[in-house]
């Protein structure tokens, strides 16, 4: 059993031989590790959207993860830099448009943020500009061909409240649910429409798994009782649509979701991620709560990650194993890898995994 037939069988909650790993690196942290000056190389990957996945896809094999993620890369972005500081210039005018967010992503912050969505027809132009073109579904599919004997997956459309806020803007998006909530539901059926049109066309590519969920918190700085009404139903007609579709589906809210872990069970994937213990995440009351309902993917503490050693990575790693698994559990980090996080501690939470090093521990 390869590392694709190990994740495919483990996020299906099969008996598996052994906990597969999947950390959740994204380009950042590879940038850094592979590169003697990582700003250029961040500059690179925003001249050149394609490098994004190739770093991902070098580090997950170095390393022996059993899985990774790649996304449709983006149109490139003219960038120039100042010192430690690189910015997004405008290609007519070469003046400066935005920050690049090098410690949080490595993508451009607007000096002057998009005016925010005031009607429907607003709200459906915008929309549209979310979805992939033919020529980005060819490059995913591409990229995912680099790695055919790993696990790899990826996702369309945010789903609900990241998307929201994208368009509405944080702050007019928290006060929609409260003051305009039909506003909020018409809108919300947009997104789902666009991201169950544009999961379509990327079921081509042949990926293994989807993930929806709200990358950025948002879900989780809602109260339960508004993601109950406002993200629930969508995250559940999403996964109805593709329940006999050979697609595996996982929901990542990252944050505190320990109040609504019954709920992102109740949607209708398969895994639930991060387990984000920096936020309070407990990995033994999850597996508790829902560990029999749906596969727990993640845990690893970030700033152990960031800042502690190989040995500190290591026992933090065997806890979260002997917490969620052996069964029905992925070791991944408990959100994305920080993108300072040392080589070597990255290996040791692989590590773990691969060695089975948390067996003839206890709790």
């Amino acid at each position: 059993m390869n590392s694709r037939e190990l994740m495919r069988a483990a996020m299906r909650g099969e008996p598996v031989a052994r906990i597969p790993t999947m950390p959740q690196v994204c380009h950042d942290t590879a940038v850094r590790i592979y590169e003697e000056d990582w700003i250029e190389g961040m500059m690179r990957c925003l001249e050149q959207p394609a490098r994004i996945n190739e770093y991902v896809i070098r580090l997950a094999r170095q390393t022996g993860c059993d899985g990774l993620r790649i996304w449709a890369p983006g149109r490139p972005v003219q960038v120039v830099r100042q010192g430690d500081e690189v910015f997004q210039t405008d290609p007519q005018t070469g003046e400066r448009i935005a920050k690049v967010d090098l410690h949080g992503g490595g993508y451009p912050v607007p000096f002057q943020p998009r005016r925010p969505i005031e009607t429907l027809d607003d709200a459906r132009k915008a929309i549209a500009g979310l979805k992939m073109s033919d020529q980005q579904i060819e490059q995913l599919r591409q990229h995912r061909a680099l790695a055919p004997e790993l696990f790899v997956a990826s996702m369309a459309i945010n789903l609900t409240m990241d998307t929201y806020c994208s368009v509405r803007g944080r702050e007019n998006a928290y006060m929609d649910l409260v003051l305009q909530p039909r506003f909020v539901h018409s809108v919300l059926e947009m997104i789902l429409e666009a991201s169950i049109e544009t999961t379509e066309r990327m079921l081509a590519v042949g990926l293994d798994a989807l993930m929806i969920g709200d990358a950025a918190s948002s879900a989780s700085l809602i109260s339960p009782r508004h993601f109950e009404h406002f993200c629930l139903p969508y995250y559940r007609r999403y996964c109805r649509h593709f329940t006999s579709r050979d697609i595996l589906l996982y929901i990542h809210v990252c944050g505190n979701s320990s109040p609504i872990l019954e709920m992102m069970a109740d949607t209708g994937v398969q895994c639930v991620e991060p387990l984000d213990t920096l936020a309070g995440v407990d990995l033994a009351d999850a597996k508790r709560r829902i560990g029999e309902r749906v596969v727990l993917m993640g845990g690893v503490h970030t700033l152990v990650l960031a800042e502690g050693t190989p040995a500190e990575v290591t026992a933090n790693a065997i806890q979260c194993c002997l917490a969620a698994g052996p069964q029905r559990y992925i070791l991944a980090a408990a959100d994305m890898v920080p993108p300072q996080t040392p080589l070597a501690n990255l290996q040791a939470m692989v590590d773990v995994a691969r060695n089975s090093l948390w067996k003839g521990h206890s709790r």
